[in-house]
């Protein structure tokens, strides 16, 4: 068993920025400094099934934590019709919008992710 990431600088903040440069299509994250408060809740926060009436009143409004971190006073039956503007003005701005097709997609990408920061190498002295 290892220490967590955190003792030695490492936060799983920049982990998941890492995960949204590897994912976009040039391979570059475009620069968006980590106290721009609306990117940085864009780039670490992960929607499933984005649009969807159904999942995002089925669970509450869990399926959109983007738009819920951007806007947490709106009532959630309102994030579906919100997520294709704030989809939009990410890639305006070149801000990850990071989205999973559905809840099984990123169930298993979450799982997968705290996998690799559990079983990270220490660096040795």
């Amino acid at each position: 068993v290892h220490p967590p990431s955190t003792m030695y600088g490492t936060t799983p903040m920049e982990q998941t920025r890492s995960d949204a440069a590897a994912k976009s299509t040039s391979g570059k994250l475009a620069y968006v400094p980590y106290n721009d408060w609306a990117a940085v809740q864009c780039q670490t926060s992960v929607n499933w099934s984005p649009g969807s009436w159904f999942w995002n009143h089925f669970s509450g409004g869990l399926s959109h934590q983007i738009e819920h971190h951007l806007f947490p006073s709106i009532c959630h039956t309102n994030y579906c019709y919100i997520q294709d503007v704030v989809e939009k003005t990410c890639a305006e701005y070149g801000v990850p919008y990071q989205a999973e097709p559905n809840l099984f997609v990123a169930y298993k990408k979450m799982m997968a992710h705290l996998k690799f920061l559990g079983n990270e190498k220490v660096k040795s002295s």
